[in-house]
C-alpha cells in the first residue's frame, strides 16, 4: 500500500501543470511514460500475487470447516440433512474461490463496493471493456451460485436456530446454531476478503491518474 501512495504521488508530480510546480527549486521527481507504465506493471504484478496467495489461504476456510458437517453426517444420531446442506454450501464457496478472480465476489453490488468511489480521473475505456468481457464469459453456474450460495447460508442459520431451540440443553443447542452458522461465516470472510482484495488495484489507481492527466 506504501508503494502505491508513493507512485501515486510521483505520478502527479510527473502531470502538474508547471504553475503547480513553479516553486519547485530542487531536481525534478518525475517519470518518463516508459517508467510509468514499468511501475505500474511492477505493482499490478506484485499486487496479483498477494491475491493469489491469499486466495490459498482463504481455500482452508471451507476445507477446515467442513470436518465438523463431515463428522456430523457420519453420526447415526444427527440429522443428515442440515449437515449435507452445509457441505453443498462450503464446495461452493470453495468452487466460487477456484473460478472467479482472486478481487470479485461474483455479486455486482458488492464488487462495486469494494472497488470505492471512482477515481478522480476515468480509467482506460480498455480496463473496463475487459471487466465486461470477463463478466460476459462466466457461466451461468458462476452468474448465479453466489446468489444461490447466499440463501443457502440464510436456511441453514434458520435451520440451525430452529434446531437449538428443539434440543435440551444449552450446550447441545449452542452447537446446532454454531453449526448452522459456520457456512454462512466462512462465505461472509470470503466475500469481505475479496472486497478488500478489489479495493487495492494499482492499474486502476496509478493508470487512471496518469490517463486523466494525459487527457487534461
Amino acid at each position: 500500500m506504501d508503494n502505491i501512495n508513493n507512485a501515486t504521488a510521483r505520478l502527479r508530480r510527473t502531470f502538474a501543470y508547471p504553475a503547480d510546480d513553479s516553486s519547485s527549486t530542487g531536481e525534478p521527481d518525475t517519470m518518463d511514460e516508459e517508467e510509468q507504465e514499468t511501475l505500474i506493471a511492477t505493482l499490478a504484478t506484485q499486487n496479483a500475487q498477494r491475491n493469489s496467495q491469499f486466495r490459498l489461504l482463504l481455500f482452508l476456510l471451507p476445507l477446515l470447516s467442513a470436518i465438523p458437517h463431515l463428522l456430523t453426517l457420519l453420526s447415526p444420531s444427527s440429522p443428515a440433512l442440515p449437515s449435507l446442506l452445509a457441505l453443498t454450501s462450503l464446495s461452493s464457496t470453495a468452487y466460487l474461490l477456484h473460478r472467479l478472480p482472486a478481487a470479485s465476489t461474483g455479486i455486482p453490488a458488492l464488487d462495486n463496493r469494494g472497488r470505492g468511489p471512482a477515481h478522480k480521473s476515468s480509467p482506460p475505456p480498455n480496463w473496463a471493456a475487459a471487466a465486461a468481457a470477463a463478466a460476459a464469459a462466466r457461466s451461468p453456474l458462476e452468474t448465479y451460485l453466489p446468489y444461490l450460495n447466499l440463501g443457502l447460508c440464510a436456511v441453514l442459520v434458520v435451520m440451525g436456530l430452529l434446531a437449538g431451540g428443539a434440543r435440551d440443553g444449552a450446550r447441545g443447542a449452542a452447537g446446532l446454531v454454531w453449526l448452522g452458522s459456520l457456512p454462512g461465516l466462512v462465505y461472509g470472510v470470503v466475500l469481505v476478503s475479496k472486497m478488500v482484495m478489489a479495493s487495492v488495484d494499482p492499474e486502476r489507481e496509478l493508470g487512471g491518474l496518469r490517463y486523466g492527466y494525459k487527457g487534461a
